[in-house]
């Protein structure tokens, strides 16, 4: 049992209050909704008259350079900076930050998750942004903030990434509310969308192209799997970052119900992703030390070869299915 707080919104806020230099602490790998909701936080001290800097273990992929402004991650120093998490499900999940921060309150939205700090967790919602809003809305009713359009945009951002630009089953109708309310300040949420999910870089087309010609299936095609190794990122001269989709387009094969990717990292690990539209994956990634949301989960598998990685998940997928 673990020894960590579960939060309210109000002794999560009162935690923030406290904090008078604040260190926002993203996850590997990071996707739209760790640095949107990372932006919106730091956002939300300097609103407060405070100050806040933002980290990653991992570099900000180029795509989603456009969230941040020039100055917002730290360079040099961490010394007298508050470590938060953000859209953290587990310690790993911070890499190399993991071994010098452990963070005061961790705000994260996962359902399968390893709390390593005390956390304000709302399982079950579009994003962490959304889990976040629960906390400016209370700051809001009493009376220390006013939402304004940098908070705005990067709290949008991250749930439009997080939900597929609301097409994803997470999404409620609180979510679209509160969208709407975003939207209010005057945000350019079309130039948003536009930026997360209609703007690509030639690598990143070939990336996807080429994890298209690899797509092989399973039981009947319902489930569906890509494997890329280091030899083939290289041969393609891309990046880690451009594959980050990969997972989007495998998923998009008609009748799959389990969408699985697995990506050989330059440690010689090997990095699933999986994606479902009924399945619990978050058990799948559970079964090899990770986690994440019942459709929508990923993990770390250490074995000998890349197809042995992907034969463990897919006899953990057909089992699923059964």
């Amino acid at each position: 049992m673990s020894d960590y707080r579960s939060l309210t919104k109000e002794q999560c806020a009162d935690i923030l209050l406290g904090i008078d230099r604040a260190l926002v602490l993203c996850h590997v790998r990071p996707d739209g909704d760790t640095v949107g909701s990372a932006k919106a936080l730091a956002e939300l001290f300097r609103a407060m008259g405070k100050e806040a800097k933002i980290a990653c273990a991992d570099p900000i992929p180029e795509r989603l350079k456009f969230i941040l402004d020039e100055d917002d991650l730290l360079v040099g120093s961490r010394e007298g900076y508050t470590p938060i998490s953000i859209d953290v499900a587990s310690p790993s999940q911070l890499g190399s930050l993991a071994e010098e921060l452990c963070p005061v309150v961790a705000i994260d939205h996962h359902a399968s998750s390893t709390p390593f700090a005390d956390n304000y967790t709302v399982k079950d919602t579009s994003s962490a942004a959304e889990a976040l809003m629960d906390v400016i809305e209370l700051l809001e009713e009493r009376g220390v903030l006013c939402l304004n359009s940098k908070i705005a945009a990067a709290l949008y951002t991250a749930i439009s990434s997080d939900s597929g630009c609301f097409c994803y089953s997470s999404v409620t109708p609180r979510t679209h509310l509160r969208a709407a309310r975003l939207i209010g300040t005057g945000i350019d949420f079309s130039d948003i969308n536009r930026r997360l999910f209609h703007t690509k870089s030639p690598e990143q087309i070939a990336a996807e192209s080429f994890v298209g010609s690899r797509i092989r299936t399973e039981a009947d095609g319902r489930i569906a799997y890509a494997l890329i190794t280091e030899a083939d990122r290289l041969a393609l001269g891309v990046e880690k970052e451009h594959f980050e989709c990969a997972i989007d387009v495998v998923r998009t094969l008609a009748g799959v119900e389990i969408a699985i990717t697995v990506k050989e990292a330059p440690d010689g690990a090997f990095k699933a992703s999986l994606r479902s539209v009924g399945a619990n994956v978050a058990e799948i990634a559970a079964a090899f030390g990770g986690g994440g949301h019942i459709r929508a989960a990923g993990c770390t598998i250490h074995a000998e070869s890349i197809t042995d990685a992907a034969a463990l998940l897919l006899a953990k997928a057909r089992a699923s299915l059964n």
